[in-house]
This record gives structure tokens, C-alpha cells and sequence, in this order.
């Protein structure tokens, strides 16, 4: 009986599914070194921890677009 979710329907390959998972699990790393940053902020190095914020910002926008990239052109061939 189908419950609805795309597991059931369509298995995912292991290489995107472990890259999804580092992918997130990045992210929600980043998340909390930034909770962490802005809860006890130091005023000294606050362009600094900006540079830094922005950088992986970029690098994370840029994985995105590569990723999107690749799903459209395994979409259209």
C-alpha cells in the first residue's frame, strides 16, 4: 500500500542522498556557530565574523545554483 511518500515510490542513490545529507548537515552546523556568534558578539571582530558570514553566504548560494543546474540539465538531458 502506498503511504504517500516518494521513498516508497522512487529510491533515491546513495551518492545524492549522502550528499544531501552533508549538505544539510552543513547547514545546520553553520546555523548554530551563527546562533552562537550573534549571542555572544564581540564588538572587535565584528566585520570580521561578517566577512565570514558573507563568505560561506556565496559559496553557499553558489553550490545551489550548481546543484540546480545539474537536476535541470538530468531533467531535459
Amino acid at each position: 500500500m502506498d503511504n504517500g511518500s516518494f521513498a516508497a515510490a522512487a529510491p533515491v542513490t546513495g551518492t545524492y542522498a549522502d550528499w544531501m545529507r552533508a549538505r544539510q548537515r552543513d547547514a545546520h552546523r553553520h546555523q548554530s556557530v551563527i546562533a552562537q556568534r550573534h549571542a555572544q558578539a564581540d564588538q572587535s571582530e565584528g566585520p570580521e565574523v561578517h566577512g565570514q558570514d558573507r563568505a560561506w553566504a556565496e559559496r553557499h548560494a553558489q553550490e545551489r545554483r550548481l546543484h540546480d543546474s545539474a537536476i535541470a540539465h538530468l531533467r531535459h538531458g
